[in-house]
């Protein structure tokens, strides 16, 4: 009688020390999904088989018995199709109003940003001066005044769920900002209590921020 192949654990191949690795972690956590973690060390590398086959040469990547799954969004709607015990999980199509959407737009352009900074200037060693981070730092900045100035109001009229894209992607933003020693959270005070509060979640204190280290040889 021919036997049922075993599901393989899922393989989540990122950075410990990036804001989009870590949103898939935190659903992963969220959800209780097993899951190995592989982490990419040499972010210079342009093959594609050091991201899991993503062309873009990006990640994350979440590797399953049917194929990879390419970027943290995607993951993460991947996860919660797959969890056992179903969270109400509120995604951006549900946000209730033009300013949570707003909210959500500028966390994904302050975390695109916050590539961009830590990209060019840590990793590339390139002039901070230079107009293109330059102005990068400019909008980060009235993003996160929005957002600190905005934020009370858009939790407050989020409906009831679980989990938030959302807040989760927020969250990993905010962390990311004191992590990589890019901007100062301290001006924004609603923001700064938002990340405390979250910091207290068991799945965050799991998936802490830090730099991956290659087994000597």
């Amino acid at each position: 009688m021919p036997t049922t192949p075993r599901p393989t654990t899922p393989r989540l191949v990122g950075r410990s020390s990036s804001h989009y690795t870590r949103l898939a972690r935190l659903f992963a956590e969220e959800l209780n999904i097993a899951y190995t973690f592989e982490p990419v060390h040499d972010l210079a590398s342009r093959d594609p088989a050091d991201y899991a086959g993503n062309p873009a040469l990006k990640l994350p990547v979440l590797v399953l018995a049917e194929g990879p799954v390419f970027g943290a969004e995607n993951i993460c709607r991947t996860l919660a199709a797959q969890a056992g015990n179903p969270l109400r999980i509120l995604w951006t199509e549900q946000l209730p109003d033009p300013r949570a959407r707003n909210a959500q737009e500028l966390i994904w352009h302050g975390m695109g940003a916050q590539v961009q900074l830590v990209f060019g200037m840590q990793v590339a060693q390139l002039p901070a001066e230079n107009v293109y981070f330059a102005k990068a730092a400019d909008g980060f900045r009235n993003a996160l005044a929005w957002l600190d100035a905005n934020l009370e109001s858009v939790l407050h009229g989020l409906p009831p769920r679980d989990l938030s894209l959302l807040e989760a992607s927020l969250f990993c933003l905010l962390e990311h900002l004191h992590f990589r020693d890019t901007l100062p959270l301290a001006p924004y005070h609603h923001l700064a209590a938002f990340a405390a509060s979250w910091r207290e979640r068991s799945a965050a204190r799991r998936t802490l921020y830090a730099f991956d280290v290659a087994a000597p040889g």
